[in-house]
């Protein structure tokens, strides 16, 4: 199926540009006193916030108009300069160290953060693996098994930063891709089990993150609610002086020093508290705004990387908003991750802008009306999927009884393309002939797939007139 290229989803747009402007006042609000205290500017951080935010802007205008599927081609380019970045800044003497961890690159004010870039680079690398490995989804061994080592590779190398929030999102973000791909769920289940009493471990061997655990289950604990559970009792505090309409425009108390770093984790807290629960109720829809777009450009895309691509990437935002809303609510323990275009950080509103930068890329190649075949021969060359399934390529002058091989085929999209969870490959375990057989799955072609088997056929046809003519002209003679 055809498409051209038109104008990128607007809304999409003024949803970005609304939470960007909403996150530099927010950001003015709640780092006043922490910069007067710093005896540097009252808008100190307000304008960095500013500047970083109109310079990710550009980013994001730039990207618009970049092909998405210039991603395709560098992903794996990719996927080595975001490995490389983990490991470089986890080399003693080179990578920033604040708080006990060491998370960003580079001198001066300006840092760059690796795992954030790394997030990015993994939605995009797995949306180029499951489509590359589409014909082969069914196969855990040749699809699962190399998207969830790119996976535990990306989430340890952050993990031991450390980092625990990003790598929750990242490695959220990675499930949520596997899943909507069509691979196969008993595997993805059994991942999940085997890695949370893993996960669970290595909290606690950790001290700084079983107090936070323990914080979480009791932060009014007197030996707890002076020390890691201060941060999460002084935000629900904020959050309960909002109330319903909330306090005014940086008339947040807890703003002033009460809660610690303010303009960061907890910036939601200070948000409530001035603008209220219903402050709230609008800042959630505009979030909702956003994921309900970019699942819509996911399904309309004209192709399987797009719509992977638009669900990676709207998924980042919702799971890094959802880990950041449980912890400073009290749903989960606190875990360091920021709020998307909200909270305070030059490399995370610039990434962020990126990331919706290439949605709307994917939103300008969308279609009119979904499709119900997955579009893959926009992408890679039919040959090669071909190829990737063990059948035999055309060949000019074959029988017509072998035509029917070679001609492309169309199937349902990737949401009814998923096997049951517990479902073998091939089905019943007392069918021992179909177990022999490996499950095939149509590929899908588009447009230029068809084109380019139709004029096989023609050449085919076109071949054997001549050969005929060529008999008929030995005869006479």
């Amino acid at each position: 199926m055809r498409t051209e290229r038109h104008q990128p989803d607007y809304i999409l747009m003024i949803v970005v540009l609304m939470l960007t402007g909403i996150g530099i006042i927010t950001v003015f609000t709640a780092s006043t006193v922490y910069d007067l205290q710093h005896d540097t500017s009252a808008a100190h951080m307000a304008i960095r916030q500013l500047a970083f935010g109109l310079f990710g802007l550009g980013v994001f205008g730039v990207i618009t108009y970049v092909p998405y599927h210039t991603w395709f081609r560098h992903a794996p380019k990719l996927l080595l300069i975001a490995t490389g970045l983990l490991i470089i800044v986890l080399v003693p003497g080179v990578g920033h160290s604040s708080n006990g961890a060491t998370r960003w690159l580079g001198a001066s004010s300006i840092h760059l953060q690796p795992s954030a870039v790394a997030i990015i680079v993994a939605v995009i690398y797995l949306s180029f693996l499951l489509t590359k490995k589409m014909t082969v989804l069914h196969n855990s061994r040749r699809a699962f098994r190399p998207a969830i080592m790119v996976v535990l590779m990306l989430t340890g190398l952050v993990f031991i930063e450390p980092d625990m929030g990003t790598s929750m999102a990242l490695f959220g973000t990675a499930i949520v891709l596997m899943f909507a791909s069509g691979l196969r769920m008993r595997p993805i289940i059994v991942t999940l089990g085997v890695l949370a009493p893993v996960g669970y471990l290595m909290i606690r061997l950790a001290s700084y993150r079983s107090s936070r655990l323990d914080a979480f289950f009791h932060p009014f604990d007197p030996n707890v609610q002076s020390t890691s559970g201060y941060q999460l009792i002084q935000g629900l505090t904020a959050i309960a002086n909002g109330g319903l309409t909330g306090r005014g425009f940086d008339n947040s108390i807890m703003a002033t020093g009460y809660l610690p770093e303010a303009y960061t984790d907890f910036i939601f807290s200070v948000f409530t508290e001035q603008w209220g629960w219903l402050g709230d109720a609008g800042l959630l829809a505009i979030f909702a705004v956003l994921v309900w777009r970019g699942f819509r450009i996911a399904r309309y895309a004209r192709d399987r990387f797009g719509a992977l691509l638009a669900i990676g990437l709207t998924s980042t935002i919702i799971i890094q908003a959802a880990i950041n809303l449980a912890a400073v609510t009290w749903l989960l323990p606190v875990t360091g991750i920021p709020l998307p275009f909200i909270s305070y950080g030059g490399t995370a509103i610039v990434l962020n802008l990126f990331a919706m930068g290439i949605l709307m890329s994917v939103s300008r190649e969308t279609l009119e009306t979904a499709t119900d075949v997955d579009s893959l021969a926009e992408i890679v060359s039919v040959d090669a999927f071909r190829a990737d399934r063990g059948e035999p390529l055309p060949r000019l002058g074959q029988q017509r009884n072998q035509k029917s091989k070679s001609r492309p085929a169309q199937v349902t999209a990737l949401s009814s393309r998923r096997l049951s969870p517990w479902q073998s490959n091939a089905g019943s375990t007392g069918r021992q002939k179909a177990s022999q057989e490996p499950v095939r799955r149509n590929i899908s072609l588009t447009w230029k797939a068809q084109q380019e088997s139709a004029a096989s056929r023609q050449g085919r046809s076109g071949q054997r007139e001549r050969d005929g003519n060529k008999g008929s002209r030995k005869n006479k003679r």
